[in-house]
């Protein structure tokens, strides 16, 4: 692990040494990063995978993190020591070198970690699951397969996995890999960590043992829709419903069904997103005019895609623009 990135996470911040005075936990998040729902704290999508980048913290200690829960995956890894956790209702230990991963609408409070605890947070979208990689898990370990289909499609089930993969030292390579690029923000940080975070799945899934939260369920629409997010991604300019149930052997309207069965979205829903996260790509990386990023993403009516990107993203296409030309 590179020097400043040891100091960065070994020494006390500044959060860090008011809990220590007195152990009440102070929050360290601005208020549009979560809102209460039932009395429950919700840890935002929106703040944390701000355009679609993976969010490294290291968790600070000395206090109690009070329940909650989140609108996306979260990773916890065991850097040093331990930590106790109660995790949807029942209390866990998480040993040194293990991993965590909470799916959508789990909740859990941490307890106070002590001087020696060092746990990392990972946030990342679900879109960083490669889906031809799924489909092989598919054959291998149909309970994980399930864990993942859920994240995969954004359908929350609240469940959670346990790593035991102390013993693992390629995982913790690859995790000092990471905490390395992101703290230090070299050059494609995030575009290097994207690399490594399907690696480190890969390592989990084929060697190390884990604990899963999931009832075992032989469910064949599983399958059925990582193929239908496989086509989308593939052919969202001239993709439609027809086409797809014809290609699955499924009538328009059991497809149909499906999809918002699992997805909790509508076919149209999925398209358009996949088409919106490809024009904001293209605006972002090159100078092509909105009309023509209309046009490659499979649109012909530029003012539809104006308001669905402004519904999607809460800011016009050209605005967006503007804003990522001054962060440069």
């Amino acid at each position: 692990m590179q020097e400043i990135v040891y100091q960065y996470l070994y020494n006390y911040n500044s959060i860090e040494k008011k809990q220590r005075l007195n152990g009440d936990f102070i929050i360290d998040l601005p208020e549009e990063s979560f809102l209460y729902t039932d009395g429950k704290m919700v840890l935002k999508d929106q703040y944390f995978l701000k355009n679609d980048q993976i969010y490294i913290s290291k968790h600070n200690r000395f206090a109690k993190y009070p329940e909650h829960t989140h609108q996306f995956l979260e990773v916890n890894y065991m850097l040093k020591g331990e930590c106790r956790q109660t995790i949807n209702g029942e209390q866990k230990i998480l040993k040194e070198g293990e991993l965590l991963l909470l799916d959508y609408g789990s909740t859990h409070a941490i307890e106070p970690l002590r001087n020696e605890d060092i746990l990392i947070n990972i946030i990342f979208p679900q879109t960083r699951f490669d889906l031809n990689w799924l489909s092989q898990l598919n054959t291998q370990d149909s309970s994980l397969f399930q864990f993942l289909v859920h994240a995969v499609s954004e359908k929350s089930k609240g469940q959670y996995i346990i790593f035991e993969s102390s013993h693992n030292q390629s995982i913790r390579f690859i995790m000092i890999q990471m905490l390395n690029k992101y703290f230090t923000e070299s050059t494609f940080s995030n575009e290097i960590i994207s690399y490594y975070l399907p690696i480190l799945f890969m390592e989990l899934v084929g060697n190390t043992k884990y604990r899963l939260d999931v009832t075992p369920n032989d469910d064949h629409t599983n399958k059925v829709i990582i193929e239908v997010l496989k086509k989308i991604k593939l052919d969202f300019k001239t993709i439609s419903l027809e086409q797809l149930a014809s290609q699955l052997n499924y009538s328009n309207n059991y497809l149909s069904e499906i999809i918002k069965e699992k997805t909790g979205k509508t076919f149209v829903r999925l398209v358009t997103e996949e088409r919106l996260k490809r024009a904001k790509f293209l605006i972002e990386s090159t100078n092509l005019p909105i009309e023509e990023i209309c046009q490659a993403i499979g649109l012909q009516n530029k003012s539809y895609f104006y308001r669905i990107f402004r519904d999607m993203y809460a800011v016009n296409p050209g605005a967006y623009r503007k804003s990522k030309a001054q962060d440069l």
